[in-house]
């Protein structure tokens, strides 16, 4: 080997050498960021968490008798759907069964929504009930206050999906 090639090797060897150490900084200051806004979690199994009755109820001073029958509700409410949920996790599963190998049938699949669609509507009839259940316990100075939060998170969420604020005119 001549000269001018071993230079040219070093300088290769170099210019590897301090990109995998760029590279392991980005990985080591990203992970650390990462670590001081602490974990992503929404819900009990880390996706969006939407809310449920203990927040539409936040900010509204419920008695404790009030508390006590929202809870009652809640725990009703989610024994009744329990087999409904089964069954559609079962569903989704038959689902992923019968596309996973490539093959489609399009009878079963059809028949699989068809089922899958009344399930969930079983579930937000259900949902729909235990809210209407949930607001005839509501004084009307409750109710009032939770339409005004619930508009107020609608012009929130109008934010977060784009839409620009109305200019106040002074």
């Amino acid at each position: 080997m001549n000269k001018g090639m071993v230079i040219a090797m070093k300088k290769t060897i170099i210019g590897i050498l301090t990109a995998a150490v760029l590279a392991a900084g980005v990985i080591f200051a990203v992970g650390q960021a990462a670590g001081e806004q602490g974990p992503r979690k929404f819900g009990k199994r880390g996706g969006h968490h939407r809310g449920g009755s203990g927040m539409m109820f936040r900010g509204l001073d419920l008695t404790d008798e009030q508390k006590a029958k929202v809870k009652e509700l809640q725990t009703a409410s989610r024994t009744s759907l329990q087999p409904t949920r089964e069954a559609l996790r079962a569903n989704r599963q038959k689902m992923q069964e019968l596309t996973a190998n490539g093959a489609f049938d399009e009878a079963q699949v059809t028949a699989l929504a068809n089922e899958q669609a009344a399930l969930q509507a079983k579930m937000i009839v259900e949902r729909q009930r235990t809210k209407a259940q949930f607001f005839s316990l509501l004084t009307d100075e409750q109710k009032a206050k939770a339409a005004e939060m619930k508009a107020k998170r609608g012009e929130r969420g109008k934010f977060r999906r784009g839409a620009k604020p109305k200019k106040v005119s002074e």
